[in-house]
């Protein structure tokens, strides 16, 4: 009798249904179990809708704030062009006095206004005078930037005269403003004053975009006076 070549596996290296249903259940419960904790991991904290009582009890503090100097630089972005100037900008109430010196702003473009009459004074060209800030830039750079509005936006205030969207970040701070088409991003605050731990936090770095169009202003320092301080404290 001849025997024959197939070789039969012996039963203890072939695992029963029982045991591979076992294995299965044992692999995907691990494998959901990892997702599960790198879901877990790649989850943030979303950031929370700044309430009607927030804003308004917010835009009551900040709208005290109607006297400064700001230093810092100043970055204009368009679909043709980036360009960028340090900015000197001085507030005292309704009346303002901004300075760019640099590459676009030469040996000293000077804007002075108030709600009633803009003046531009552009280093050996002249003087300008118009009833916005909007019209003059426009009409002598072709920029088409809402100076009016980021008067407010600057602190951290939407502008009067029309609805607006707020968001907050995680230290309850305004992270974005939605108003009239532009996002006006809040991506660094920075304190008045390193002499107090109770000194108020402004923007240090603004983004403000509409289409194609980007502004972004970071700002090295505040000055306020100690009256102005005490007042947002």
């Amino acid at each position: 009798m001849i025997p024959s070549n197939k070789i039969t596996p012996s039963n203890k290296m072939i695992p029963s249904n029982k045991k591979y249903n076992n294995i299965r259940r044992l692999l995907r419960s691990a494998a959901i179990s990892i997702l599960v904790v790198l879901s877990g991991c790649g989850t943030t904290e979303p950031l929370k809708q700044a309430s009607t009582p927030f804003m308004d009890q917010h835009n009551r503090n900040f709208s005290q704030l109607t006297h400064f100097q700001i230093e810092g630089k100043i970055r204009l972005k368009t679909k043709d062009s980036s360009d960028s100037a340090n900015l000197q900008w001085q507030q005292e109430g309704e009346h303002y006095n901004m300075t760019l010196s640099g590459p676009f702003g030469q040996t000293g473009a000077r804007m002075e206004g108030s709600p009633y009459q803009v003046m531009l004074t552009i280093p050996d060209k002249g003087r300008f005078i118009d009833q916005s800030p909007e019209q003059l830039l426009y009409n002598h750079f072709g920029w088409d930037l809402p100076i009016s509005s980021l008067l407010y936006w600057i602190r951290t205030l939407p502008a009067p005269g029309s609805s607006y969207q707020s968001d907050l970040n995680q230290a309850q701070q305004i992270r974005l403003l939605q108003q009239d088409g532009w996002n006006i991003h809040y991506d660094r605050y920075r304190p008045v004053s390193s002499e107090s731990t109770q000194s108020p936090e402004l923007p240090g770095r603004i983004k403000v975009n509409r289409g194609q169009l980007e502004l972004t202003l970071i700002i090295n320092q505040w000055q306020l006076s100690a009256h102005q301080l005490a007042r947002l404290q």
